[in-house]
Order: C-alpha cells, then sequence, then structure tokens
C-alpha cells in the first residue's frame, strides 16, 4: 500500500531488536489519525472505551501501558497545530487529520508493543497507513489488533504489517499477550482470541469464557488520556454540539458503558455478526454491571472532573429495574448525561392495561439523573422495513414516538431522531414514508433528524447478505464503504438515494442546526 500522506520513514536503525527475554514489556495503544471528508459534518476525537479497558487491564497485571489518540497528540508533547489542527490533503479530495508519520514513529521509539484500535470501517485507510509505518520503522516491536474493523479484515491488516488481531472481548487476551513475552518467547498459539500467521496463513485460536459478569472488568483507564485538551476540542463521539456560541467553552467529558450486547439482533448492527459460533464467542448477549459497580466507575469519574457522561451501551434500558435503580443512585453525583448509540424505544414504553403507553416514570427519572439528550434510533418509516432488517423492534401503530419526543421534551431532555434509508429493497414509497416520519417527529420537537444510509458494514448479518448475493455496487472498496454514500445495489437509484439523504437533512431540519454542524467543519 503506499502511505497515503506520501511520507518517507526509513527503519530506526537505533532501535534494539525484540529481545527474547522481555520481562517488562511496555504498551502503547493507540487510535490513529482521521481521514476525513470536509463536506461531511465534523472531525472529532476517537478515544472509544477498548483502549481504555485494555489499559486497566494491562495496570492491574503489573503492565506499563499508555494511551496516544494520534488526532489529539499529547498534550505535553504536541500543539494543536501538530495535531488536531494538522491537515494534509490527500489525492481523493479528503483530509488527513493528526499527527505527522514521523511524530507518530517518535512517540512508538521506546515500547515494545502497540496496539492500534480499529473500530469502524471508515478508519481502514488510516490504520493501515499507521500499520505500515510503525512495522517499517520498527520491525522488531509486536503490532497488535482489534476491533470489529480489525477481526473483519485481517488479511488486509497483516499484510500491512500487524503480528496478532484479537478477535473478541480482549480484556484477557491483551494479558496473555503480555505474559507470553515475559516468558521470553513470541510464540502466541496458546492465546484465546487471537489471530496471527502461521506458514502465512492466518490461523484463529478459539476465544475463550465470555466473560458474564461485568463487574470484573476493570474501569477504564481514563486518566490517560488528555480529558483537558479532548474537553476543549468539544466534540464527543455520537453527542449533539453545543450551539454556535458554545462552542469554545470547554466541556471535560467521558464515556462511559454499563453494560454489553443487545437483545435486539439488527442485521445493520456489529451485534449481529458477535452470536454463538462466531469467531468472538457470544458477546453480543446482553450482559451488565450491577449498580454498585456503576457507582463505583462513578465515583472514579467524578475525581477526574467530568462533568459529562455520554452513556455508549447498545441497550442502555434493556432491564428497565436495573436501569431505573442506576439512574436514581446517579442523581446525587450532579452528573449531566446522554445517550450515545440510542435509547430502544421498546424500553421507553409499558403496558397499561390493554394499551402501550409511553412510560412517564423512565423519562422522569432519567432527567432527574442528569440526562439532558437522547437519540431515538427510529430506523424507518415502514414497519415492512423494521420488521425484516430491524428486529421488529418498533410497532409504528402501537408507538407513539411524537407522544414520547413531547414527553421527553416536557421534563428538559432534548431528542434526536436517527433513520436509515436505502434498504436492499425498499422502495420509493417506503423512503417516503421514512422522510415524512422524520418530519413528523421534527415538528413533535426532536430538536434534528439524521438521515444516513444503510451501509454492509464488515462484521453484520447485512454484509453477509449483501456479499451472498453480489449487492455490492460496482468499484467499492470494503475500505470505502461508510454511512452517507450509496454502496448497496438497491430498488431505488443510488444517486437518488445520496441526493435525497442530504436534500431532505436540509429541508427537514432547523436552519440552527444546519449551520451548527456546519460551523464545526474543519477549518479550510
Amino acid at each position: 500500500m503506499k502511505i497515503q500522506t506520501g511520507a518517507q520513514v526509513q527503519s530506526n536503525d537505533s532501535s534494539p531488536p525484540l529481545l527474547k527475554n522481555i520481562r517488562d514489556p511496555k504498551f502503547l495503544l493507540m487510535y490513529s489519525p482521521q481521514r476525513h471528508d470536509k463536506t461531511f459534518g465534523t472531525v472529532k476525537p476517537e478515544v472509544s472505551l477498548g483502549n481504555l479497558y485494555l489499559a486497566a487491564a494491562l495496570e492491574q497485571n503489573n503492565f506499563e501501558a499508555d494511551i496516544l489518540d494520534c488526532c489529539v497528540g499529547n498534550e505535553n508533547r504536541h500543539s494543536m497545530k501538530e495535531s488536531f489542527e494538522r491537515e494534509t490533503p490527500l489525492s481523493n479530495g479528503m483530509v488527513r487529520v493528526g499527527l505527522s508519520p514521523e511524530a507518530i514513529i517518535k512517540e512508538c521509539a521506546s515500547y515494545d508493543v502497540i496496539g492500534i484500535s480499529s473500530i469502524f470501517t471508515p478508519q481502514t485507510y488510516m490504520v493501515e497507513e499507521t500499520v505500515q509505518l510503525i512495522s517499517r520503522a520498527y520491525p522488531e516491536k509486536l503490532i497488535i489488533m482489534g476491533g470489529i474493523n480489525a477481526r473483519t479484515q485481517m488479511k488486509r491488516f497483516f499484510d500491512a504489517g500487524a503480528h496478532l488481531i484479537c478477535t473478541s472481548e480482549a480484556e484477557q487476551t491483551i494479558v496473555q499477550i503480555g505474559n507470553v513475552l515475559r516468558r521470553g518467547n513470541r510464540d502466541f498459539s496458546g492465546v484465546n482470541g487471537a489471530a496471527f500467521l502461521n506458514d502465512g496463513k492466518i490461523q484463529i485460536n478459539p476465544v475463550g469464557e465470555i466473560e458474564m459478569n461485568l463487574d470484573n472488568l476493570p474501569i477504564p483507564a481514563r486518566h490517560k488520556l488528555p480529558l483537558k485538551r479532548i474537553g476543549l476540542i468539544n466534540r464527543p463521539h455520537g453527542g449533539s454540539l453545543r450551539k454556535q456560541g458554545d462552542l469554545e467553552k470547554p466541556n471535560i467529558y467521558v464515556s462511559m458503558m454499563t453494560s454489553r450486547g443487545c437483545p435486539y439482533v439488527c442485521t445493520f448492527c456489529h451485534i449481529s455478526g458477535e452470536q454463538k459460533g462466531s469467531i468472538t464467542g457470544n458477546i453480543g448477549k446482553f450482559r451488565f454491571q450491577s449498580e454498585e459497580r456503576v457507582e463505583r466507575e462513578a465515583l472514579v469519574i467524578k475525581e477526574l472532573g467530568a462533568q459529562y457522561i455520554y452513556i455508549e451501551d447498545d441497550s442502555l434500558l434493556a432491564k428497565k429495574k436495573r436501569a431505573l435503580a442506576i439512574f436514581k443512585m446517579l442523581i446525587k453525583y450532579g452528573f449531566k448525561l446522554g445517550d450515545v448509540n440510542g435509547v430502544n424505544l421498546s424500553h421507553l414504553h409499558k403496558n397499561e392495561g390493554e394499551k402501550i403507553v409511553v412510560d412517564d416514570e423512565m423519562l422522569e427519572t432519567m432527567a432527574e439523573a442528569g440526562f439532558d439528550r437522547l437519540s431515538f434510533p427510529v430506523e424507518s418509516g415502514s414497519q415492512r422495513i423494521i420488521d425484516k432488517w430491524v428486529s421488529g423492534k418498533i410497532r409504528h401503530e402501537t408507538y407513539d414516538i411524537s407522544a414520547l419526543i413531547k414527553k421527553a421534551n416536557s421534563v428538559g431532555i432534548t431528542v434526536s431522531s436517527c433513520y436509515l434509508i436505502g434498504y436492499p429493497d425498499e422502495t420509493y414509497e417506503e423512503l417516503a414514508e421514512t422522510i415524512l416520519a422524520a418530519k413528523k417527529h421534527l415538528d413533535a420537537g426532536s430538536a434534528y433528524v439524521n438521515l444516513t444510509i444503510v451501509t454492509p458494514f464488515p462484521g453484520t448479518e447485512l454484509y453477509d447478505y449483501v456479499m451472498a448475493n453480489n449487492l455490492l455496487l460496482p468499484g467499492i472498496d470494503i475500505a470505502d464503504l461508510d454511512w452517507m454514500r450509496p454502496t448497496v445495489k438497491t430498488l431505488i437509484d443510488p444517486w437518488y438515494l445520496e441526493f435525497i439523504s442530504r436534500k431532505a437533512w436540509e429541508f427537514i431540519n432547523k436552519p440552527e442546526r444546519i449551520a451548527n454542524v456546519r460551523s464545526m467543519a474543519p477549518k479550510q
């Protein structure tokens, strides 16, 4: 692969070879620079929770571990102009945002193991570049990877220079890797959930026992993040954007997960590829932390000075009594809270006699706990589409989503609504149903709506369906998949999907929302 920045990186001859008797290997866990299309939205710090859990697991086992977000940099060594404000034009019209290749190489110098996260498919090119840069400069260092995208594009990343790829949740796997190195060898054949090349072929070790009791997981090592810089950037992953006048105000925030997995299995979601029998093991199964464990983590977050917590659970309300108990507990801490991945709308309703009604108690308790914004995943205005592709998790004739939005607004919770268009067999009429539903929900009080295009990301049931039926559009590289452009052969002309996704977004949303998003685009 040609390095997209064009940087010429020479091998670092001053680096010692990886010794057979490394007794205290040092780990650097990284997020790669970002590749960004300036016509779409904003660049945001990565800082997903995966690396934070891994760093904490390593620390618990007496390994030294640090974290580097190459988009944000180290606030003690890199200025904003050298990191978040550093843009390099790419030949396809996009820009690369983050530390220079030379700076990344310098950051890796004192570490033995480089761990690189790749969760999302649009990260592929930048992760590939980062792996290749480090492999060329330091052939003696061990490069490990993890995340949905890493495990679904293993050959690509092995070709780039990765040595190990974790195929599942890796808190135990990364410690096993460290212990192998402590023993003075590089035989990873006994490491659970690890993939590697063996005689030129990919060997995938079976995963170990999946952790069902999430209380046993370490508290994520958020203290290793440049929280002040991230707060000044003030662009949380998945979070609602501030008003234009507030964009320069510091906002110390963190992400948090109180559960993993989901009771629903939507075809376009990673959960659909994480079921029993997959290489990941059954990590899609809904599992959760106790109220006591959540409170311990809340106390640590409070000590860090964080003012805002973005909840990233795939199904936050799946056990409603537990969720209510947690929200009541959080009231005393005074956090502001937001939901990132969207709460399943079925869990914001309840049975009352023979009717399904809005669960007022749940919304009122969430507001009292500090929730001031929620994302509602409506997914489609067509019931047929929801039943076929979206687990049937919404019943439009039963759930009054407009009433739900109004109730949330009445207790001080701002709502955004999310819709997908471009399902393989979606008709023009069903597309119109979704656009009309989005307009209806905005009129009911949704602060804004997001319209994105159904995308068959690797690791999902939808991807398997698209590949089995030859539905990928000609000329599409898997690494080019994103949420904003059509990639699947559909009943609706792809050009029309792209056109309507942008024009409907502009037409439905309020002018201030559009101006807000565009004001946060990278500077020209």
